[in-house]
């Protein structure tokens, strides 16, 4: 019996089997848009914003939700930059985010995170979904949805 699946085996895997070249394509894509986005979040981590910054486009659009001080659409990295370094002021260098997972589907990441941040004798632990574009290898454009929106604004005030 082992012969005969070993025979079987060598069968299927010197067959001649096309690879579907618009799959191909997508699995490319889709560990192209991951490296990209991987690359962001290891950056961000590290708290290497240098590094952040090159995974984006410099005409990044990045929609925080909310109607806090801190909410809106943010257009370009030099804004971007000043609207993050908010946050880092605003915390005293606390605030993080961190990842539990992402996936991605065509040009799109989406990303379960939590927001981290400490001021004073407040603390902020908020879950939410970010949501990227990825295009030509950066980053194009963002999307953050709070689970705890209100909180999360009145922390930022």
């Amino acid at each position: 019996m082992f012969v005969l699946l070993k025979s079987r085996l060598k069968k299927y895997n010197n067959s001649k089997r096309k690879i579907n070249p618009q799959k191909e394509r997508r699995l490319a894509m889709k560990s192209e848009i991951m490296n990209v986005y991987n690359a962001y979040t290891e950056a961000l981590l590290k708290g290497d914003f240098k590094s952040v910054f090159e995974t984006m486009s410099d005409n990044i659009v990045w929609h925080m939700g909310g109607e806090g001080p801190l909410s809106g659409i943010v257009k370009g990295k030099e804004a971007l930059g000043e609207r993050l370094g908010e946050f880092t002021k605003r915390s005293n260098g606390t605030f993080r985010v961190i990842t539990n997972w992402a996936a991605s589907n065509d040009c799109f990441v989406v990303a379960s995170v939590v927001s981290l941040a400490e001021k004073e004798d407040e603390k902020l632990n908020d879950p939410g979904i970010d949501l990227f574009r990825i295009e030509n290898g950066k980053i194009q454009e963002v999307w953050t949805f709070a689970e705890q929106q209100e909180e999360e604004d009145k922390f930022w005030k």
